[in-house]
């Protein structure tokens, strides 16, 4: 290995300055939706830097393993031991219990260094959840070291039993395998791919390789230099402001950026004629963005995590924009102060006081985050009132039921008295499984006999599907046909249809005639039909909140008014009279859910009644059982035990 390739690159600090602000403005939502690839780019450089250091010590018969992660420690842990530090601190004050035993568990997987393989089995990158894990962007860092466990061991096999051609072919090998598995997983395995190293591995690998492709210094290519470099810039800001969160990524759309840090990277090996691109990074103000971006990177999310915690509804865009200013500041001091002097050897001058710093450290985090995890957040920091709320929005996977065409009529949920033959028929999507406590103690009460036929984002429609995230999609008409013909085949006497935002399906005209002639063949088949109207949904996650303003005195901010609720979700009069026209019954929850003020507020002292923004608690759904006695009305007029009408209304508490 040639030292001047080992030579400083400011142009290579000015590449991390172009990875690090991608990736801030688009968690800053500010323009960069595909910022993420940022991320990519970063594990080129990393791939192309160790690889060159390891290279030139294996060369001069100077490398050690222990010296490597000597390096590792001095240079990774301890701007992210002031961050997790701070991170756990800033938790104490600002989560509830479950979000801050869920940050302990976080700091216990970044501790073992397998941080991205919690995450992946916890959360996917994109979803709503994951905006609040303070420390999901340390995934990234457990790739790298995961991948630096296996490299240095590699190389010195490989430089001891083949030539530099037969390194390289190796490695490009890999590097094929590892890439064809990101292009299969990214369809079939999104999640896994995305956080998991053996298809993030060619990425770190094809910096690798460019380590070990040497090239001389010649004024010759200074024009194909040129057009490297700004093509490479080009395949790295297209994706950031082409993708967005749909994007299958990383597969073939990882290919480029990754190939974009490539050509930047070689192109500014040309010691003779920097290339217009290369030069540009190289300015003072953009390398020093590149020397903070490792700090920058581990501070901005937390920031935003924390922000978004407690943020109903979007962030404002001065927010974000504080937020990065904010970033930029922290990652400075963070740079100067922590990582310069124990980089530079000032603190912790041995290599076993730097191991022993790392062990103790990690030693440390876990037996603290255990602690929290085993205190179960140390709910007793909190309110007392704010562990009911937490308590009674916990999701009751008793009533997750997804059926599918085989489970009719066999495997169907039954409700209320399983002894006798089933009357009621609950049929929907997941807001059908929320109200589903609600029909079971009724018909517990009555004596009588009900299923659930039920699918996350499935309409309770005959010959109508739309291609929703995790519905049945197509396959949801055999199964919507089979249990219309279980309705005619067992007699039921009543049908239940319950879903999401009936208002804004029937803005589309052929799924309203859809509904209307459903009903027509489920009162052909001499059921009566029932329709609930959608309960008031909301722009932020009315389980946590109620939680996090319970304990700041805060819970009357949570409400929507009767205005609001008519005008976004109630079915329109035109709807409801085409409903009824067609002798289907509908329920509308806001007769019984708003107060005298015409506000709903979704708790009361005993807790709340939503477990997200829009799905019903089974607490919630307990108190709305007033709205279904109707049904249970005409069950009993037909014959059947009848108990008396339950007393009172439910009105939630204007707190």
């Amino acid at each position: 290995m040639k030292q001047q390739q080992l030579a400083y690159r400011p142009d290579i600090d000015g590449l991390r300055a172009v990875a690090v602000l991608s990736v801030l403005f688009c968690h800053a939502k500010l323009s960069f939706s595909g910022g993420f690839v940022g991320v990519d780019v970063f594990f080129v450089i990393s791939g192309f830097l160790i690889t060159s250091l390891i290279q030139r010590d294996i060369e001069n018969g100077t490398f050690s393993f222990g010296t490597f992660w000597e390096r590792r420690v001095r240079r990774i842990l301890p701007a992210l031991i002031a961050v997790v530090i701070s991170t756990l601190i800033a938790g104490w004050f600002l989560l509830l219990p479950d979000a801050y035993e869920s940050l302990a568990e976080s700091v216990v997987g970044l501790s073992l260094l397998i941080s991205n393989v919690q995450f992946w089995q916890n959360t996917g990158y994109f979803a709503k959840s994951a905006e609040e894990m303070p420390l999901l962007h340390t995934w990234s860092l457990a790739v790298e070291e995961q991948f630096y466990f296996v490299v240095p061991l590699v190389l010195v096999l490989l430089a001891r039993f083949t030539n530099t051609n037969w390194q390289r072919s190796i490695l490009i090998a890999a590097a094929t395998v590892s890439f064809l598995m990101s292009i299969y997983g990214s369809s079939h395995h999104p999640s896994a791919t995305f956080y998991l190293l053996p298809t993030r591995a060619w990425e770190l690998l094809a910096g690798c390789i460019l380590a070990m492709t040497p090239r001389a210094a010649s004024t010759r290519h200074s024009r194909v230099d040129e057009v490297l470099s700004f093509s490479g810039l080009i395949l790295i800001l297209g994706p950031c402001l082409l993708y967005t969160e749909d994007t299958r990524f990383p597969g073939l759309a990882a290919l480029p950026p990754v190939l974009g840090s490539v050509l930047l990277i070689r192109a500014g090996t040309n010691t003779t004629h920097s290339p217009i691109i290369s030069r540009i990074l190289a300015h003072r103000s953009i390398v020093f963005v590149g020397l903070i971006s490792y700090s920058l990177y581990l501070w901005h999310w937390p920031l935003f995590a924390f922000t978004s915690y407690q943020q109903r509804g979007s962030l404002p865009l001065e927010q974000a924009v504080l937020i990065c200013i904010g970033s930029v500041c922290l990652g400075a001091v963070s740079w100067r102060c922590i990582e310069m002097p124990f980089r530079n050897g000032s603190i912790l001058k041995s290599r076993v006081r730097s191991l022993w710093f790392a062990l103790v450290s990690f030693a440390v985090l876990v037996c603290v985050s255990g602690l929290i995890i085993k205190q179960e957040g140390f709910a007793r920091r909190i309110s007392p009132q704010t562990p009911l709320y937490v308590q009674t929005a916990r999701r009751d996977r008793q009533w997750t039921l997804e059926h599918t065409r085989k489970d009719v009529p066999e495997n169907l949920a039954k409700l209320g008295d399983t002894d006798t033959g089933p009357r009621l028929l609950v049929w929907g999507d997941s807001h059908a499984m929320a109200v589903l406590p609600a029909i079971d103690a009724l018909c517990s009460e009555r004596k009588i006999g009900a299923v659930a036929a039920t699918h996350s984002s499935t309409l309770p429609v005959k010959d109508y599907f739309q291609n929703r995230g995790d519905g049945l999609k197509e396959r949801s008409i055999p199964f919507n046909d089979a249990v219309i013909n279980y309705v005619q085949t067992a007699r039921i006497d009543a049908v239940l249809m319950v879903a999401c935002g009936w208002n804004g399906h029937f803005s589309n005209s052929d799924c309203l005639e859809a509904t209307l002639e459903t009903a027509d063949i489920l009162r052909e088949a001499g059921a009566s039909v029932y329709l609930m109207d959608t309960v008031p949904t909301f722009s932020y996650d009315v389980a946590k909140f109620t939680g996090i303003y319970s304990n700041s005195g805060r819970l009357a901010e949570l409400k929507i008014s009767l205005a609001d609720y008519i005008e976004r979700q109630a079915l329109t009069d035109d709807a409801l009279l085409k409903l009824k026209q067609r002798g289907i019954r509908v329920l509308k929850p806001m007769d019984l859910l708003f107060n005298e003020k015409h506000e709903f507020l979704p708790y009361d002292s005993g807790g709340s009644y939503y477990r997200d923004s829009a799905h019903l608690s089974s607490y919630g759904a307990i108190k709305l059982q007033p709205l279904f006695e109707p049904i249970f009305d005409l069950l009993d007029s037909q014959g059947g035990y009848t108990s008396p009408r339950l007393a009172g209304e439910f009105r939630p508490e204007n707190k």
